[in-house]
This record gives structure tokens, sequence and C-alpha cells, in this order.
């Protein structure tokens, strides 16, 4: 017995030996003896201007030396490496300077030491911190290290660098219908229809083509027949109600007559409403104004390119003024589209004065002087201005 008794507290002995021994041999971390981790890039006070054209390019590979952790084992003071610790997570913050990291954007939390993103995921991020596009604003970012299977520790974080970037206001697409029929291009392949753009959830507009003659419809779903929308007696080729078919079980409405005259026209269509309207859209535009080579003559006014129906385009220099603007016809005000109070040398809304009784919509302001490619898309209504090469 008195054997059995010495053997157990022997034993107990050994196990609280080796379990110190053990305990001794873990790392133990001061987070003052721990090197941070260093911003590679981007570098500090880079400035960007990100443009949508450019939206699917890389717009940076953000990368940074990794922390190295200074612990002591035992008695013994070592670097030691991620992997003795457990991983280590970075996490790359944005912020404006104003702020200051007291609400940053995660930009990605990765075990790597770098990170690629495009210029559309970094503007997005812009935009969903509030800033205006159009302007430059001043940023601050940081890589905040982090010991994931030692959350006791503090962050070690690196030094900030700062940014000046300039975000670009990023197109909302919503859910289109689409257009189809015996005067269109796609004839009645409801699966191959045109999507019309959708200014709202229920408002839709396109500039398409017509062959003269025949019938068009609208439904919501490529190969599918319903949703539908035709029209009734009273529809014309000008405008009219639009009836609705929900299902395929409800008989088709009457199509909806085209134009007798082969063209490019404005089809929009109203599901709100229940109406719709056709009229014949410009096959020309041209650009003039103060900061474009042929001043406000609107006789010498420059010849767009026509890249499809409704959208045209332009490379011009563009300097010596402040603003232009588009007309369709040479030697006339209107039709004439300028934009709004909310466009800007990069880009905006068109609004169209249709007759010279209209009043003039704003002129639109150039960007700096340089050599610009000029889009206007006259069914989406807009214009975009990014510099030429």
């Amino acid at each position: 017995m008195k054997k059995t008794l010495f053997f157990i507290i022997a034993l107990a002995g050994i196990l609280m030996f080796n379990s110190c021994e053990k305990e001794g041999d873990k790392p133990v971390l001061d987070m003052g003896n721990v090197d941070h981790p260093v911003v590679l890039a981007p570098s500090n006070n880079a400035e960007y201007v990100l443009y949508e054209e450019q939206q699917n390019q890389l717009w940076e590979k953000i990368s940074w030396v990794a922390a190295d952790y200074r612990a002591e084992a035992g008695r013994n003071w070592h670097l030691l490496n991620s992997d003795k610790l457990g991983s280590v997570t970075y996490t790359v913050q944005l912020d404006t300077e104003a702020d200051n990291f007291k609400s940053p954007v995660t930009l990605v939390s990765t075990t790597e030491t770098s990170f690629s993103m495009t210029v559309a995921a970094l503007n997005g991020n812009l935009l969903a911190m509030g800033l205006t596009p159009g302007q430059a604003h001043n940023l601050v970012m940081r890589i905040k290290a982090d010991i994931t299977d030692q959350s006791g520790y503090d962050n070690a974080i690196s030094e900030t660098i700062k940014l000046k970037i300039t975000p670009f206001a990023a197109e909302v697409l919503l859910p289109p219908i689409y257009l189809l029929g015996g005067a269109t291009e796609v004839g009645w392949d409801n699966s191959n229809a045109i999507p019309m753009y959708a200014f709202t959830e229920t408002k839709f507009a396109i500039v398409a083509k017509l062959s003269g003659g025949g019938e068009i419809k609208f439904i919501k779903n490529l190969g599918a027949w319903a949703p539908q929308w035709g029209t009734d007696e009273s529809g014309t080729d000008v405008e009219g109600p639009l009836v609705y078919r929900p299902t395929e079980d409800v008989d088709d409405p009457r199509a909806i007559p085209a134009p007798a005259v082969a063209g490019d026209y404005r089809i929009t269509a109203d599901i709100t409403t229940l109406k719709y309207t056709i009229t014949k859209a410009s096959e020309t535009l041209y650009l003039l104004g103060d900061g474009t080579p042929a001043g406000w003559d609107n006789n010498a006014a420059l010849p767009m390119t026509k890249l499809s129906p409704g959208v045209f385009e332009i490379t011009v220099n563009l300097g010596g003024g402040s603003y232009f603007k588009f007309i369709e016809t040479l030697g006339q005000w209107a039709p004439q589209y300028g934009t709004n109070d909310a466009g800007t040398g990069d880009g905006g809304s068109l609004v169209l004065r249709s007759t010279e009784a209209d009043p003039d919509p704003a002129a639109i302001p150039i960007p700096a002087p340089g050599k610009y490619k000029i889009t206007a898309n006259l069914w989406k209504m807009t214009y975009k201005v990014i510099p030429a090469q």
C-alpha cells in the first residue's frame, strides 16, 4: 500500500514537472518588441483619378512587410515567425483623413502580405463611404496585424499613408425590359430581344433602328412570351396605351405599329402608367462651344461619330474656353443638349432643348485643357468625358 502511494505521488510530480517545462516553452509576447507591418505599396501621398472605362483594370497591388513578433520562450529571446504563434490576419483599412480611422472601411482581411483590387472595387468602397464622385478626396490607409489565435494581444498597426483619390459616378443598372418585333433587327426571336435602359424600375427607353412598317412589343424576360406588353386599337406609331399580358394563359395584346419610314427611333415604355412613345431620333450629332475648336458657331460645329443608334463619340482638344454643348443639325440651335446643375467636366445627365421656344439647358463645363474622348448617349441621356491618349 505504501509503495503504491509513493508511486502515485512520484508520478504526479513527474507530470507536474513536464507540464511546467512545456508551459515555459510557450512563446510569451511583449508587444513593445513587435516589428509592425510596413506598407510597401501604394506609396505615401500617391494621387489617383478613377475612370469608369478602366473599372475592370487593376488599380493597385497593395503590399506590405509582414509583422515580426519577438517572444520569450523559456529564458531565451528570439524572433518568432507567424507560424510559431498561429496565423496572422492582416486587415487593410481605408478612411478619410478627417475621420482618421474612427469608422474605416475594410478593403480586405487576409493572411497574405499583398492584395490586388480593381478600379471598380475601390470605387465602390469610396462611394459606400459617401464620397462625392468627380472630386479629389484626402484619404488614409493602414495595415492592421492581428494574431487570430492569441486574441488577448493588441494589434500591430502600420504607419499611416496618405492618398488622394477621385472616384467616378458608377452607373446603377436596374433590370431591363426587352424590345422585339418584325420592325426590329432581331425580329420576333424572344431569346434575342434587345434590352431597354431602365431609368427606374418602371420607366424604360432605347434608341433602336426600325426597318419601316412592321410592329413591336416588349417582354419582361428573355425566352418567354409573358409577361408582355402590346397595345390596343387606339395605339399608333407615335404613342398609345400599353396592354399587359401577365401570363401565357392570357390572350396576346395587339402589337404596336412601327413608323412607316426606316430609321433610328427613341422608344419609351412606362409600365406603371401603361404608356409608350415612339419619336424620330437624330442620326447626327455635333459638338460646339467656346471650349472647342468650333467655338459657338453652330454652322461650324464638329461632327461626332455614330457608334450605334443614339450613341455618338468624338476625340477633340478642349481648351481656350469653359463650356460645350451638342446640337443635332448644323445651323440650328434646337434640338440641343446641355446638362443640369449636377453635370461636371467628367460626365452627367443630358438635358434636351427640343425647340427654340424652349429654354436653353446649362452648358457642360470642360475639364482641364487637353485631349478628351467625349461620348453622348441619347437614350440613356448621359455624357462622359475621359482623357484621350
